[in-house]
């Protein structure tokens, strides 16, 4: 089926492949057979690289009549198919569009696509050069996902598939493709990351992607031997909130004491939603501030308990800190241990 096919746009492709020899030029009129997109994406790279001249052949003696016939048909599905389709010249001239590729790059209609190569559409030049490499070794390229620029600007996501064509010389006559829009799957996918790794509630990261952050930041701590603050924090008196308040309030100074960890460290620092009332604070590549940052949350909070919903119950922290050295040997783990002791030993001190 056509709709399994997937994408990738060819351009300033190189004008010969394993076949050596001069690019020709491409036809101003080619007959499209829509069959190129299913058969790129189950004929084998072997078979591709050779011009089938008994085809050629065949309809070099049809009448035409019939000739004028297929070329109606293919045409017609060609334009009808609802999946961008294209043909490009050697040097990545796209020569003809469909009326679905069109659409979905946004152009008033077909001649101020025409004539553009296709190296602008692409969003990220890298992706460009990356599709050329694997057109010049394989003959095709199935699936390729990368972003173009619409023509207002905007970019959308697509999965392409293209494949080089011979003439009868074994020389790179053309280049033709498909592209599917799968922006919205892009979407979808990027949602579904955010909701796995992000609190619901407050927007900050949550527990279950305190591995892989740990893993990046440990990583990136040694490789540039700095250490990592920790600031464990309790929200005092959580519970007394939620039962004479209400579970709402409770989850508006959640949001709360979130918001003030955010504005109290820098954009490369982590906040994370530790636990039900808990958080956790990663201060990367950090030169000992960490008591510092610890004073301006305290004083965050205090400002904010004057001015909020709950003045009459102002909204303090509990607040452990530790450091973690790449070269004192100790676990993370062992560290954020640390941390947590030390942040119960500061509530009990506050409320005995």
């Amino acid at each position: 089926m056509i709709m399994n096919v997937k994408p990738a746009l060819a351009e300033d492709l190189p004008t010969s492949t394993s076949r050596s020899g001069p690019a020709s030029t491409c036809f101003k009129h080619l007959a499209v057979p829509a069959e190129f997109c299913s058969l790129s994406a189950q004929m084998p790279a072997e078979k591709m690289r050779r011009p089938r001249k008994r085809d050629e052949k065949s309809r070099a003696g049809e009448s035409p009549q019939n000739a004028g016939e297929r070329e109606i048909q293919y045409r017609s599905l060609f334009e009808g198919v609802p999946i961008g389709l294209y043909i490009t010249t050697p040097d990545g001239t796209i020569v003809d569009a469909n009326r679905t590729l069109i659409e979905m790059l946004g152009y008033p209609d077909k001649d101020s696509l025409l004539g553009k190569k296709a190296s602008q559409l692409y969003a990220n030049p890298v992706d460009r050069e990356r599709e050329r490499v694997l057109l010049a070794q394989e003959n095709v390229v199935q699936g390729f996902e990368t972003q173009l620029k619409r023509e207002d600007g905007t970019t959308i996501w697509v999965r392409d598939t293209c494949r080089v064509v011979f003439d009868e010389q074994g020389r790179v006559r053309r280049y033709e493709g498909s592209l599917q829009d799968i922006t919205e799957q892009k979407e979808y996918e990027r949602n579904l990351s955010y909701m796995a790794r992000h609190d619901p509630l407050t927007g900050v990261f949550n527990r279950h992607a305190l591995a892989e952050i740990l893993e990046s930041e440990i990583s990136r701590a040694r490789r540039y031997d700095h250490p990592i603050g920790v600031l464990m924090i309790d929200v005092n008196r959580f519970k007394e909130v939620n039962d004479h308040f209400g579970h709402g309030i409770g989850d508006r100074v959640l949001c709360s004491v979130a918001e003030a960890l955010c504005d109290c460290v820098r954009d490369s620092d982590v906040v994370i939603r530790y636990g039900g009332d808990e958080f956790l604070v990663l201060l990367v590549e950090t030169d000992g501030e960490t008591e510092v940052v610890k004073e301006r949350i305290q004083a965050e909070m205090s400002q904010r308990g004057q001015m909020s919903f709950l003045s009459e119950f102002p909204v303090t922290l509990s607040i452990g800190t530790a450091h973690w050295d790449p070269g004192a040997g100790e676990s993370i783990e062992r560290i954020l241990g640390y941390a947590d002791r030390a942040m119960y030993e500061e509530k009990r001190r506050t409320s005995g």
